[in-house]
């Protein structure tokens, strides 16, 4: 037996209590008082979440809230804890501590009687293992599998039971046998976490089966006689390197990590729609899966050897295509560079007719055979998994059916190749990378707070509202007069929704371009001393490829003053992906490289309504973006002066004062907004006047410049208090 581990004990305490002594005790860990893990409960859980599924395209959250309603107290607090044991073990960088108290108080104030995490328990969130993308994009499966394996232990006789829980190797047989009942690998990470928590001293503290095998390979020496049971091997190396070194052994970190990962993974693994149906006039398919391959054509094109660089095959392109335009040969040279070099064995590729997907497995390099013609000479070996039973085509999810109407011959279709291998039967050919650029499931953004709707003094189910519009929409924009907040909020939501390390902030002008946007030419810094143009990226594109190397997490960028620029100049090819999220254009500046706008990147916008001589965003971005008024005269922003006073103990003045000018104006666009007198100067007369006097006069006399009207005299402070003695 392995020495104890020091390691996450917090984490590991927490869950065991938790998870062994729930099922040992029935008592819930958060309320002791209500019995929660019994058969009777989990049995209502299952019903509500594994036999009636919510197949919408909603987050995980809104749709457990939907299969909760109604639930009693005790299915609502165990579905809390078993999110606790999904969460707790995560790495802050997968999902931080708040993020996880969130989504845990979320599902707890479902609940009639009040119950929080105790506070003897908070530490356990802290989280040490990092499960993979995949282990996020899947919180379904894993919730799913622990309703699974806690039902089939809830009915065990209590000594069995007892028995399970204290033995490693019995309770991961019961584990196995849930997870093949269950049918899919999307759950199996969960298995491997709690396996740790539950027996850290015999199972290691990983969630990847690829990660086990690829240590046990890289450390074959030290385990001479393998059981081919990696858990018992792992534990056999285990105690033979603790022997060796007398410390305790950490596979992720020095000096192990770098004896198994290094070169473990080279190529990540990829999935690929190769076009065979109506390929000038022809449909390759029949011969692909009758001979097991696939091909490219481009008769225009010699013998190009397998493996050819980038470079090379843009000369070729360049030499056999001298007239098609620069971005025929772009996309010649990206397609090509793809089939011939970047696709590798153990790829998965797709191919469609109108109402039939195939899918298979990449089995080796290409070659060049012309004995059916030209058309198909440039092969790739195949191991068709739907000979004879292809999938349909029309009963695939929306997100999949977007990625195979694309017109290229040959494209990256890896966001949504796991789900096509599971319908497949080659769920046990899918390796991490794909699990985790998997985008058919839903984003989850961090639930809208008591907290968040006190700190905005907004009511909760109006930002609720707001962020299920941008959960939907992907694109918002907040619209209204000066000084409504709408940067302020904008900031605040994003960062609540997003965390902070993924927000950015850019701000449109007149003189904003494309260029500035998204890329375009440069000066940098050239050879002795000299200025040369090269393409670079803008604030857009940067951060989409940020939210691409972390499909699991939501991006936002926030966009102050969006109508000041000309927008259709500004957004060109963009306005395509803000409606076409996952599928790629090619653009001005990188015609060889198609960009894709990822799905997990949203956009708030904030625009200015009082400015005349701005014109309104076109019909095409309306139409392309969800938009939320904020006007003193309507609710979130209507009384918010007044309860930003009374929170700080100051007089109501100023909102009345505010109040009358505003009613003087009689036009909501022309309106002031409260933020001007958000100051705790305002609660003073001498900052009440300054305020008055050098910010909101001098933007009425702007607004309204030509019509006569005495700004001052009409509404100047002496005015409005004259008035407001009246009454």
């Amino acid at each position: 037996m392995a020495a104890e581990r020091s390691e996450g004990a917090e984490v590991v305490a927490a869950v065991q209590h938790v998870f062994r002594d729930g099922l040992l005790h029935g008592r819930s860990a958060f309320a002791p008082e209500l019995a929660v893990w019994t058969a009777r409960t989990v049995a209502d859980l299952r019903v509500r979440f594994v036999d009636h599924p919510d197949e919408s395209s909603d987050t995980f959250l809104v749709k457990l809230r939907r299969q909760l309603d109604a639930a009693p107290d005790e299915t609502i607090t165990l579905a809390a804890e078993l999110l606790f044991v999904n969460m707790a073990p995560l790495v802050p960088e997968q999902i931080g501590v708040p993020k996880k108290r969130q989504i845990i108080g979320e599902v707890l104030s479902w609940a009639e009687r009040p119950v929080a995490v105790p506070a003897d328990l908070e530490s356990g969130l802290e989280g040490f293992i990092h499960g993979g993308q995949g282990f996020l994009n899947y919180r379904w499966a894993q919730f799913q599998i622990l309703i699974l394996l806690v039902q089939r232990l809830a009915d065990l006789p209590p000594e069995d039971r007892a028995a399970v829980l204290h033995d490693p190797w019995r309770f991961r047989a019961e584990c196995f046998t849930v997870q093949e009942a269950e049918g899919h690998k999307k759950g199996r990470a969960q298995i491997h976490v709690l396996l740790h928590l539950l027996f850290p001293d015999t199972f290691q503290p990983i969630a990847s089966v690829p990660h086990k095998q690829a240590i046990l390979a890289a450390f074959a020496d030290e385990v001479p006689e393998r059981t081919g049971d990696d858990d018992r091997d792992l534990l056999a190396l285990d105690t033979a390197l603790r022997e060796q070194t007398g410390e305790q052994v950490d596979f992720y970190q020095e000096p192990w990590v770098g004896r198994w990962r290094h070169g473990a993974v080279e190529h990540g693994q990829r999935g690929w729609l190769v076009r065979g149906y109506n390929v000038d006039g022809r449909n390759f398919i029949p011969a692909w899966l009758e001979q097991g391959y696939c091909s490219v054509s481009w008769l225009e094109m010699p013998e190009i050897p397998a493996g050819t660089g980038k470079s090379r095959i843009q000369r070729l392109v360049a030499e056999a295509m001298p007239d098609a335009t620069v971005q025929a040969r772009g996309q010649a040279v990206y397609q090509l560079h793809a089939f011939l070099s970047v696709m590798q064995p153990s790829d998965l590729v797709v191919t469609v007719t109108p109402d039939e997907v195939h899918v298979g497995t990449v089995q080796g390099p290409p070659w060049y055979d012309t004995s059916d013609g030209p058309y198909n000479a440039r092969r790739r070996p195949v191991q068709w998994a739907t000979l004879g039973r292809p999938l349909p085509r029309g009963e695939l999810p929306e997100a999949v059916q977007a990625q195979l109407t694309r017109p290229p011959t040959v494209y990256d279709i890896s966001s949504v190749t796991a789900e096509l291998a599971e319908r497949a039967g080659l769920e046990d050919a899918v390796a991490e990378p794909l699990l985790e650029a998997d985008v058919t499931k839903s984003l989850e953004l961090a639930p809208v707070t008591a907290e968040l709707a006190a700190q905005l003094l907004m009511p909760q189910d109006w930002l609720r509202e707001t962020a299920d519009q941008l959960q939907e929409q992907r694109q918002l924009v907040f619209h209204g007069p000066p000084g409504t907040g709408k940067t302020y909020l904008a900031r605040a939501l994003a960062r609540h929704l997003a965390g902070p390390d993924r927000v950015e902030l850019v701000q449109f002008h007149l003189s904003y371009t494309y260029e500035d946007f998204f890329e375009g030419f440069r000066p940098v810094k050239g050879d002795n001393g000299s200025v040369v143009f090269e393409v670079q990226p803008g604030p857009l594109k940067l951060l989409a490829e940020r939210a691409k190397k972390d499909p699991a997490n939501p991006y936002v960028l926030v966009i102050d003053e969006i109508n000041r620029a000309n927008l259709a100049k500004v957004f060109g090819e963009l306005y395509f992906l803000l409606e076409y999220r996952e599928e790629p254009v090619t653009t001005q500046y990188s015609p060889h490289d198609p960009f894709h706008l990822p799905g997990n990147l949203f956009v708030i916008g904030t625009m200015n309504t009082a400015d005349r001589s701005i014109a309104l965003v076109d019909a095409a971005m309306r139409r392309r973006f969800a938009f939320r008024r904020l006007s003193p005269g309507e609710p979130p922003v209507k009384g918010l002066l007044g309860r930003w006073l009374r929170d700080r103990g100051l007089p109501e003045a100023p909102a009345l004062l505010l109040d009358a000018l505003n009613a003087r104006l009689g036009d909501a666009d022309r309106a002031i907004g409260p933020s001007y007198l958000m100051k705790t100067s305002t609660a003073r007369p001498e900052g009440l006047d300054l305020v008055w006097r050098t910010q909101i006069l001098p933007l009425l006399e702007d607004q309204l410049y030509g019509t006569g009207i005495d700004v001052e005299e009409e509404y100047g402070l002496a005015a409005l208090q004259a008035a407001l003695e009246e009454r």
